[in-house]
């Protein structure tokens, strides 16, 4: 069904256009001078020193564990709430993914419960910036460095937030991006690799081609596959990488109209939107936790009557089928467990109108008093 507003839509204009037709028009459109260009200005972004295009979040994930030497038996700290893509690269490398529970407030994991999760088999911490607000990082990095541990950061969803100033990405040894269309930055599809170390830079770049080293042709050093993004995707994210500054905060302004708007509604409302002192946080959606399952089920049937998409807290991971059947429990996870059916969120896209913010305010509303 067409909705009067989806959940999200990618920003798209002549820009985008005019720079794919470009590439076009120069024949080369598979890896190229393009994804070069791309890379040097996401690096730029980040505030790291190099990165790597994919041609999906997901890839990147997979490229990351395979250049930290991630194998069987191996273990990942990471969140159990989150997209099914942060953890399923995990057991492709037939590793297991230890799930840490989340805090309640942006619904990230849980720092404080990290450090009893580590054992000797501890390959990397995981730690996913959701719905585009970061991770309180210093006290999980000191945690990693103690033990030796690498740490990844997943910003799928969180391109252009800042922790405590400075862009998340390169806090790390190494962060991945999602650049698909309902992502901050969009390349239509695609993924990103930052990191200040060069080597670590390098090796990725072999693993995203088959594990050959630039301009050795068929010369395999690393296990690998074909992982690269196009000129095509790269010029597109460039455009929109020039973009970002000014969308991103078109969503701030965005999600905080309508949590004005929103306030009032603490009896159907359990909690909305927050932005903790350390972050400043990208909107990839707005993300709304009710007070019972059965308040989520009626506000849900209510926006959607009003042709208004929402989306659940993403996956409970530790829930999924291919998940139970490798024994994990979300009783192990109980904050996550708690909170993953009670939410759901709605867009926080920048061109919402006040008339749109409207509509979902009044359709809560209208929900809240009918409860």
């Amino acid at each position: 069904m067409g909705w009067r507003i989806p959940v999200a839509r990618p920003d798209l204009g002549v820009g985008e256009q005019e720079a794919v037709s470009a590439v076009v028009a120069r024949g080369w459109i598979t890896q190229g001078p393009e994804v070069k260009a791309f890379e040097t200005e996401f690096a730029r972004f980040c505030g790291g020193r190099d990165a790597v295009a994919t041609n999906s979040g997901t890839a990147a994930l997979h490229v990351a564990l395979l250049a930290l030497d991630v194998e069987a038996g191996d273990e990942v700290i990471t969140t159990p709430l989150s997209c099914i893509a942060s953890a399923n690269p995990v057991l492709f490398q037939g590793a297991r993914p230890v799930f840490v529970d989340i805090e309640p407030r942006t619904y990230n994991i849980d720092v404080a419960q990290i450090e009893k999760r580590i054992t000797g088999r501890t390959k990397a911490i995981l730690p996913v910036h959701l719905f585009g607000h970061p991770v309180d990082l210093d006290p999980l990095l000191a945690i990693a460095a103690a033990h030796g541990v690498p740490v990844i950061e997943d910003c799928s969803q969180a391109a252009g937030a800042e922790y405590r100033g400075r862009p998340v990405g390169a806090l790390a040894r190494c962060g991945i991006f999602s650049l698909y269309a309902n992502k901050i930055i969009t390349s239509a599809e695609g993924g990103m690799i930052v990191t200040d170390d060069d080597e670590l830079a390098d090796k990725m770049r072999a693993i995203r081609n088959f594990g050959q080293r630039p301009g050795e042709h068929f010369v395999h050093a690393y296990l690998g596959g074909n992982y690269k993004t196009t000129d095509l995707h790269a010029a597109l994210g460039r455009v929109q990488l020039r973009k970002a500054e000014a969308y991103i905060e078109r969503r701030r302004l965005r999600r905080d109209a309508l949590t004005r708007r929103l306030a009032g509604l603490t009896g159907l409302i359990a909690a909305l939107p927050v932005e903790e002192s350390y972050a400043r946080a990208v909107p990839f959606s707005y993300p709304i936790l009710f007070r019972t399952i059965a308040l989520r089920e009626r506000a849900e049937a209510a926006l959607h009557a009003a042709s208004i998409e929402t989306r659940p807290f993403f996956s409970l991971i530790n829930d999924q089928a291919p998940y139970r059947a490798l024994g994990f429990d979300t009783a192990d996870t109980p904050v996550a467990a708690d909170v993953f059916p009670r939410g759901l969120y709605v867009s926080a896209s920048p061109d919402l109108t006040d008339a749109d913010l409207d509509l979902i305010a009044d359709t809560l509303a209208e929900a809240a008093r009918q409860a």
